[in-house]
């Protein structure tokens, strides 16, 4: 474990770069759908290299098809719970939506105690709960002026998602055969979910235009710094990080606190991000959310 934390929280900074690609992206004129989907191609192609190297086990059929389909799965959910969140903001108060879909952290957390014995304790679940607050108040302490009705069945719908994307990711860990995989394959797998959705979402939403704006993306050099800014940080995380991380807290009884790690590093990173960089002003729920958020992490391991 003394790996898998700080590896975990390095993980959950380097997962606030995709906040802030698909912050700043539409601001330089880039179709993120598309800047996406290449990126997920880019993804594949760097790890079916690196993984047919790397892969150093030997493999059965149920060793791929375990870590290989929850990987891939967990990307192809995880892109259209990301369009319905996109739905739901532009309805309703974005700071709640985006708290109360973090939330869905709770999933893997107890998966791994009610079905792989994780242990409880009061410690760790005092840390979920301070987690689970602190999103409230990142929330709360955001413009969040209703702007219509009808965000609430979305924003629950993109919830569940997120619960399901968060439990399959995080699945092969628990299963000795799943653990095989090198995380460059199960990497490769996560860029095929991702591509199959993107493809697919970007195909029937612009139709006839699918060509012309994929080959527009694809000229862009912004587009291309922004893929290299993502691969470059996220398929190393992945490699030596994430899927190691994992693997090591399973091991250790405690893959229940994996995403809580991660995803409390995430928001305290994009709030940094948004502090810093584009010089937003924090409210005192604001700063009170963090300070709870990097607490909870500290009881939670």
């Amino acid at each position: 474990m003394w790996f898998a934390i700080p590896a975990l929280i390095v993980v959950g900074f380097s997962w606030s770069l995709t906040g802030v690609v698909m912050s700043d992206a539409p601001r330089k004129n880039c179709n993120t759908a598309f800047l996406m989907l290449l990126n997920a191609l880019v993804s594949i192609a760097a790890s079916l290299c690196v993984w047919v190297f790397a892969q150093k086990a030997p493999l059965s059929l149920r060793g791929v098809l375990l870590p290989g389909g929850s990987c891939f799965l967990a990307s192809f959910i995880n892109y259209f719970g990301l369009q319905i969140m996109s739905y739901s903001m532009q309805k309703g108060p974005n700071g709640v939506i985006w708290s109360f879909i973090q939330s869905a952290l709770i999933f893997p957390f107890l998966t791994g105690v009610i079905f792989f014995g994780n242990e409880l304790t009061f410690r760790r679940g005092t840390g979920l709960v301070m987690v689970l607050i602190a999103l409230a108040c990142l929330g709360l302490g955001k413009e969040n002026k209703e702007k219509e009705k009808g965000w609430l069945l979305p924003a629950f719908l993109s919830f569940f998602l997120s619960g399901l994307v968060l439990t399959f990711n995080g699945l092969p860990s628990y299963f000795e055969e799943g653990k095989l995989l090198h995380s460059a394959g199960r990497t490769f797998f996560s860029g095929c979910g991702a591509f199959c959705a993107g493809f697919f979402w970007c195909l029937v939403r612009f139709r006839k235009e699918f060509f012309p704006l994929g080959l527009s993306e694809v000229k862009k050099g912004t587009s291309w710094k922004y893929i290299f800014m993502l691969n470059c940080f996220g398929l190393i995380c992945s490699y030596l990080l994430l899927y190691p991380g994992l693997d090591s807290m399973a091991d250790a009884g405690a893959g229940c606190v994996s995403y809580p790690l991660i995803v409390g590093s995430c928001i305290v990173g994009f709030n940094l991000y948004s502090l810093f960089v584009l010089k937003e002003k924090w409210t005192f729920l604001q700063c009170l959310g963090n300070v709870l958020c990097i607490t909870g992490e500290f009881l939670i391991v």
